[in-house]
């Protein structure tokens, strides 16, 4: 039984889109081969959206490799066997260097090393109900930065992190998370319009969350600052989305200003005798979409950590088995971002409608 996937990519750069996707070299092969079919040779296409139908096999399942790590443990287990030396066998114990990536190896039925018995037994331990393919929102891919470590050290996508830019384009803001001086960089970046951009691929790790130790602060602080990382591990373990916005304003004189300290003419809301600029509504419903899709392909549960998503857990331990949604400052009390103004209840009700649809 096959059904299809609904795809939507840009022209030009339809290869480097249909990668950015996460699509399989053979699955490029196919989409291209289609859109020829449809449409006519890639490279004459004119810039635009094109969209195909690929076929896609509902029986091959997509795992996770802990899922297939955890089956292979679990039918060694039942036979009394050690399930790192089946591991072994079979040929896969690099999976645990990325334990949380969609699995790309063999088929179960063409493992070497493990007995035909063997084999069904893993099958069989295996999830009974596979990820079925979700709808990818439309995104730009911008990428790839210097600013990122390949893979995510073995660990799984848990969580999504909310920033705001602070900055006043999407444009300036992916040209920041390149320069390597900057430092910092984010999976994507929604823009004022919706636009939604990538930088850093799913399953590399984004420079976005992390704790690290600041000039102004004690030795003391800096200490417990890495301590806290250690635990909670943001960016290894969650997908960074930051929001085109300036975030805090300040009032002189009847007109705002920017951090920068330029004057800012747009929008203003004021929480608790503090100024900012709003969040647009093309940009809550992108980002609804792109957590939904988010939560729907890595199995994030739609909810928020204890105290709230945007309130700092001062107990680390709180957030360190965290899955689910969360703003920045909850997790770094140097943060405001994505701030008071945001509304995360919107957010929230959003993606549950979607993902539990």
């Amino acid at each position: 039984m096959t059904t299809t996937k609904r795809i939507s990519f840009s022209i030009p750069t339809a290869r480097e889109r249909l990668a950015a996707l996460g699509l399989t070299e053979e699955e490029i092969e196919r989409a291209l081969a289609l859109v020829e079919e449809k449409y006519g040779p890639v490279d004459r296409l004119v810039p635009g959206e094109y969209t195909i139908e690929l076929p896609v096999e509902k029986e091959e399942a997509v795992y996770t490799n802990q899922e297939i790590i955890s089956a292979i443990y679990a039918a060694a287990r039942e036979m009394g066997e050690d399930g790192w030396a089946w591991l072994r066998r079979a040929g896969l114990t690099s999976l645990v260097a990325d334990r949380g990536a969609e699995y790309r190896g063999p088929a179960i039925d063409d493992l070497p090393g493990l007995t035909a018995e063997e084999k069904a037994r893993v099958k069989a331990a295996l999830p009974p109900i596979p990820i079925s393919p979700v709808e990818v929102p439309k995104f730009i891919w911008v990428g790839p930065t210097d600013n990122r470590y390949r893979g995510r050290f073995g660990h799984k996508i848990e969580m999504i992190v909310i920033h705001y830019t602070a900055s006043g384009s999407g444009r300036g803001t992916i040209s920041w998370f390149k320069n390597p001086q900057s430092k910092v960089s984010a999976h994507y970046i929604i823009d004022r319009d919706g636009r939604i951009f990538q930088l850093v691929k799913d399953e590399d790790t984004a420079w976005h969350a992390g704790l690290a130790s600041r000039p102004a602060l004690s030795p003391e602080a800096n200490r417990m600052r890495m301590e806290r990382d250690d635990l909670i591990r943001p960016n290894q373990r969650a997908i960074g989305i930051e929001i085109v916005n300036w975030g805090p304003l300040e009032k002189r004189d009847d007109k705002y200003y920017n951090w920068l300290g330029r004057e800012y003419t747009g929008e203003v809301v004021e929480i608790a005798g503090r100024h900012w600029e709003p969040y647009t509504e093309a940009q809550y419903e992108s980002l609804i979409d792109l957590v939904s899709y988010l939560c729907k392909r890595y199995k994030i549960p739609a909810q928020f950590p204890p105290q709230g998503p945007g309130v700092y857990h001062p107990r680390a331990r709180d957030l360190a088995d965290f899955k689910g949604i969360l703003g920045h400052n909850a997790i770094d009390n140097t943060k405001t971002d994505p701030g008071p103004h945001f509304d995360w209840d919107r957010l929230l009700d959003g993606v549950r409608n979607r993902v539990n649809s």
